[in-house]
């Protein structure tokens, strides 16, 4: 589903590809997995699921829930008044453990997925088996 952030959000097409590519750049930190997806929340902001890798791993949210900061326009990345860009960052691990355990964050990546409302943006090898395991939540989601 290439396509979706293309013609969801074609103004933000290259913001959020730069963007990805810029993290893609970042020593130390692999960028496993980049998705631009659309939950059902929120319609008018941009989201983007990265799955990172490095040092800055501190174990598994408590909480139950992924990490997930939102900022609003930037010169690099301008956006409308009542526009934000939504950076969720995880870790392969933990989102293997929200998939598994069925985080309302994961759930709702999830989700969009399944409704082909997401581009990948950059993946590495490690892909498949977060792919996989979105895969078998699917049905869990489905209820």
């Amino acid at each position: 589903m290439a396509e979706w952030t293309t013609q969801r959000f074609p103004q933000f097409e290259a913001a959020i590809r730069r963007l990805a590519e810029d993290h893609r750049g970042i020593e130390g930190e692999p960028l496993h997995l980049a998705i631009s997806y659309g939950p059902d929340r929120d319609q008018e902001d941009v989201f983007l699921l990265e799955v990172i890798g490095g040092p800055f791993v501190q174990g598994i949210n408590s909480e139950r829930e992924l990490f997930e900061t939102a900022f609003t326009s930037t010169p690099g990345f301008p956006m409308g008044m009542d526009q934000k860009l939504h950076l969720v960052l995880t870790t392969p691990e933990e989102f293997q453990t929200a998939l598994r355990e069925q985080w309302p964050s994961a759930l709702e990546i999830v989700e969009a997925i399944r409704r082909g409302d997401y581009s990948k943006l950059q993946a590495d090898e490690i892909v498949e088996k977060i792919l996989a395991k979105i895969d078998q939540c699917e049905g869990a989601a489905r209820g």
